[in-house]
């Protein structure tokens, strides 16, 4: 089918690391026999020329979104409405998309199939006092046919708010096509984590966290890949914990990099306070390390004992006790084995075909619809 993506969340020459599991879906779209085009909403900025543009093999077009003109909402809607000429299915991912393609929807009826990542879905006071105030909006969700999260904690809280029986559970996808490699041989105990340098994701606490480690007389080493506003701070607080020799901050770093460094530890750490899937999480297993982290969104749908320890706290002592049971239950395990238990699940083939099945049931009851008027 001719599927039309609409996005404020998709990777650029600029950000090319930013929200990858988007441009895996459209990509897993296009691995079932989905002809794919997207449209990337820049929200908030001055307008620019609408551009197009081939990323990765994906057709986008791209255009802002200034939200203080009438007229950019008014060119938004033309330029949507034009892309849904040309589709069979409408298919948004994450929220904001919901509200900023409603208006083109509506005088075309297509197909629509909404996919969800977002936090603030399910937690609208981890984003910000605003958003809590306008988090009636998620009543929107009904408009689409399926509604589609990563998580089946996602799902349940955005069944109260779409239309019965829409929600499934899409995971999102992990892809590793190379072998789980051997944990490294010698100390000292490697841990990384993954994510953007901000207070959600509690990097301060991972340093914490390490200290404490020290102060059992682990040795330890933590890497930790990603950019973002605490680069400075983190440096300075290694320093003060007196632990900068065991701690290295690599910034910004391209996908096989980071693929790399996952296999280049024994664990996976990173204590963030909210999230969903834990894409990173996903990738350590899938790259066959375990993860120790606090439990803090819907990932305990493939987190099992099998494959990570989660804890129900974000103390350092029970973080610490956390990595050290991991790095016990875990010394001599295989790490193609952990890996098992998400590649197949997680896999581009395995999420296309589960969006296909979305796809032809959505198109069979609009079909349906149409007969009977």
């Amino acid at each position: 089918m001719r599927s039309l993506v609409v996005t404020a969340w998709f990777p650029d020459a600029e950000t090319p690391s930013r929200t990858p599991f988007i441009v895996e879906h459209c990509w897993a779209l296009q691995d079932a026999g989905h002809d794919v085009a997207a449209v990337h909403v820049y929200i908030g900025r001055r307008s620019h020329a609408t551009e197009q543009e081939v990323y990765q093999g994906i057709p986008v077009t791209r255009v802002w979104l200034d939200v203080t003109d009438p007229r950019s909402y008014a060119h938004l809607t033309r330029v949507l409405s034009a892309g849904l000429r040309g589709a069979d299915v409408l298919h948004t991912m994450a929220f904001s998309a919901v509200l900023l393609s409603a208006p083109a929807w509506a005088a075309r009826r297509l197909p629509w199939v909404h996919t969800e990542h977002w936090n603030g879905v399910v937690n609208p006071a981890s984003v910000n006092p605003l958003w809590q105030r306008l988090a009636w909006l998620r009543h929107a969700l009904r408009l689409p046919h399926a509604v589609t999260g990563v998580t089946a904690e996602l799902c349940t809280e955005m069944a109260r708010f779409s239309r019965p029986g829409a929600t499934h559970v899409v995971p999102c996808v992990v892809e590793n096509p190379n072998p789980a490699v051997e944990f490294p041989a010698s100390p000292p105990l490697r841990l990384v984590g993954v994510g953007a340098l901000i207070d959600r994701k509690r990097p301060v606490l991972a340093l914490e966290t390490v200290a404490e480690l020290v102060r059992r007389d682990v040795d330890v080493h933590y890497t930790l890949v990603g950019k973002g506003p605490l680069m400075e701070s983190l440096r300075k607080t290694a320093r003060e914990l007196g632990i900068e020799n065991r701690v290295e901050l690599t910034g910004a770093v391209p996908p096989p990099e980071i693929a790399q460094r996952l296999s280049d530890a024994h664990i996976f750490f990173l204590p963030s306070a909210q999230e969903n899937f834990f894409t990173a999480v996903a990738e350590a297993i899938a790259a066959g390390r375990p993860a120790a982290v606090p439990l803090s969104g819907g990932f305990d749908d493939y987190c099992t004992p099998e494959n990570s320890v989660l804890t129900h706290s974000w103390d350092v002592p029970v973080l610490a006790d956390a990595i050290e049971t991991a790095r016990d239950r875990f010394h001599d395990a295989d790490p193609a084995a952990i890996a098992a238990t998400v590649r197949s699940r997680f896999s581009r083939e395995e999420i296309g075909a589960q969006f296909s099945r979305l796809y032809r049931a959505v198109t069979r009851d609009a079909s349906g619809r149409h007969a009977s008027r």
